[in-house]
């Protein structure tokens, strides 16, 4: 059963990084904070190397530790997917296309 959270803890970070890297280097990833969409970007690569690291570092630890582990950057990364659509701010309101401004 352990083996599950973790393919599932490795899922999710995958899915961080491809978001962070498509962002970065494909399109913006429009926030609808303008200039401040920065932050959000700083908060994205913060979450991924924290959740880089807590898998790295804690790879013999126990189930539980993976459950809470995947449990908390699922729910990040559930947030932040939507802050970049429909909860987008005022500046680039959402247009019905999946994190782009365009």
């Amino acid at each position: 059963m352990i083996r599950i959270w973790k393919i599932t803890n490795l899922i999710i970070l995958f899915i961080q990084s491809v978001i962070c890297l498509l962002g970065t280097f494909y399109k913006h990833i429009a926030f609808g904070w303008g200039l401040g969409d920065i932050l959000w970007y700083g908060l994205m690569y913060l979450l991924l190397f924290t959740h880089l690291v807590l898998s790295i570092k804690g790879k013999k630890k126990t189930k539980s530790y993976f459950q809470i582990l995947t449990t908390i950057f699922l729910v990040t990364t559930i947030f932040i997917c939507l802050q970049a659509t429909i909860w987008r701010d005022v500046e680039y309101p959402w247009n019905g296309k999946i994190f782009y401004d365009n």
